[in-house]
């Protein structure tokens, strides 16, 4: 299960919640940096990530699971969080180019059906971020923060997960490398953990952070006129992986 928005509020508002917002939030902003959408949408308890990703985006919106309850934001402003259910989200088709999923995976009921659903709204070549705890973390082994609660995964699951909800996982990487301690001396030194731990310690991460891609591929219908005798040869379009990221048409005989 998640832990309810006011919980999390309340989390994110103490000084450790606030290093663990500013250490995740910097890595998002790696992968969002220049990469300006005209409309973004975040999943889960987003809150603390919404900031950075308005800055990518020319219009935000956000929503809660009803389990987990909502906290509006932004604060001072027409609330932008609604109540969904992750599986009947009320979006139209291809609706967002951009989703960030933080809270969500590791509490929700049915992670499959949460997947196709943000796979639906997502435009063609739509990008999808997840934030997930790390299963080989520290902080997966301590449930006196969000992220010791739930179902943590690990990249070979988390890779699994989204290739099947019909996502092309385009990298991924370890974040959070600060001991789940809230002493003071812990989150003074959270910086320069986060740098050796990414370095030499990368496994033991707090979280996993994953980016995948909604891909479309498209067929030629065949014509009536263009329908060959069955059993004769016919030549059709297939998909032919150049190499991870492009996909070209090739003609084989069939």
């Amino acid at each position: 299960m998640n832990f309810e928005a006011i919980r999390l509020q309340s989390w994110y508002a103490t000084a450790q919640g606030r290093t663990v917002a500013h250490l995740i939030g910097v890595a998002l902003a790696k992968w969002l940096s220049g990469q300006r959408v005209p409309c973004s949408f975040g999943l889960g308890y987003t809150q603390p990530y919404l900031e950075r990703l308005k800055e990518w985006t020319d219009a935000l919106w956000g929503a809660a699971p009803a389990e987990m309850g909502v906290a509006p934001w932004p604060t001072g402003a027409a609330n932008r969080i609604a109540l969904v259910r992750p599986d009947a989200l009320p979006f139209p088709d291809e609706c967002f180019q951009r989703v960030i999923m933080t809270h969500l995976l590791e509490g929700t009921q049915s992670p499959a059906s949460a997947l196709r659903e943000t796979w639906r709204v997502l435009t063609p070549g739509g990008r999808l971020v997840v934030v997930v705890p790390n299963r080989g973390g520290l902080w997966a082994r301590r449930d006196a923060t969000p992220f010791g609660w739930g179902r943590p995964y690990s990249p070979k699951q988390m890779q699994e997960q989204l290739q099947a909800s019909l996502f092309i996982p385009r990298q991924a990487q370890y974040a959070l490398f600060m001991p789940p301690f809230a002493g003071e001396r812990w989150l003074k030194g959270a910086n320069a953990w986060e740098k050796a731990g990414a370095r030499w310690f990368a496994p033991l991460g707090g979280v996993i952070l994953c980016e995948a891609e909604k891909v479309v591929y498209a067929t030629t219908r065949l014509t009536a006129g263009r329908t060959q005798a069955l059993g004769a040869s016919r030549k059709l379009g297939v998909p032919v992986a150049e190499n991870r990221d492009t996909c070209s048409w090739q003609r084989r005989e069939l």
